[in-house]
This record gives structure tokens, sequence and C-alpha cells, in this order.
């Protein structure tokens, strides 16, 4: 099983984030596999882009927030040109004087919120696109 690891930072991406690099981290983050997990039982990316664009991160049992932290940096965002700035203080539960749970439940709940916003704000143009040909 393991114990929940999670980042209590959130990191900023530099420059700021365009329409394009969020579209293609919604899509590294659904197709692609860090080295360290199995194909067959892929660690989710609980990495998440909140309403002011930074980083968050959700907790993890195979320490993903650690794994796709690295992968992210190196693999996504550097080969794109762009930094993660700040410190991710990664943590595990028991680690620090933080209800890990309360935060991981908090978070799941922001990115619910936030991923509508999100795709508003950067897909809003497909999505009009899409609504104008269904009315043809």
């Amino acid at each position: 099983m393991g114990i929940l690891m999670i980042a209590l930072g959130r990191l900023t991406v530099s420059p700021e984030p365009t329409k394009e690099l969020i579209k293609d981290y919604w899509l590294f983050s659904e197709y692609y596999c860090p080295t360290e997990f199995n194909k067959d039982n892929v660690g989710f990316n609980p990495w998440f882009f909140d309403k002011d664009c930074k980083l968050v991160s959700l907790g993890g049992k195979m320490c993903e927030p650690d794994v796709w932290y690295r992968e992210l940096k190196e693999k996504f965002f550097e080969k794109r040109g762009f930094q993660l700035l700040g410190d991710p203080k990664l943590v595990f539960e028991g680690d620090v004087d933080v209800d890990i749970r309360r935060l991981e439940y908090d978070r799941v709940m922001e990115r619910f919120d936030t991923r509508k916003i999100l795709e508003q704000r950067f897909l809003s143009d497909e999505i009009r696109d899409e609504s104008d040909v269904d009315d043809e």
C-alpha cells in the first residue's frame, strides 16, 4: 500500500503558461508513463494547475508527487523552454504537523472546481468552434 506523500508547496511556471502549454500538459498527463511505473500500473499525475496557474500536488501512495515532479520538470517543462520555480516541499504522512489526508481532500475538491475554470479559459475557442459545427 504505502504511506501518503504530498507536496506542500505550489510551483510557479516561468514564463507564464500559454494556452498551448496547458493543452499539451493535459495530454502529457493523460498518456505519459514515468519509467518508475509499470505501464499496467501507471501512477497518475497528481500535479494540477490551480486557478492562478501554479502547479499543486494531490497525494500519492507510490511516491507519485516526487516521481512526477522530476519527470514534469525535466521531460515536459524544460524541453519546452519553461521552468518550475519554488520548492515542492515533499512530505510523507506523519512527517509534519499537517493533516495530509485533509489537505488531500481539500485539493481534490480544488482540482475539481479549478478544472472547469481552466477549461473555459484555455479551451474556450475549441468549445465555441465545436458548438458552431453542431448548429450547421
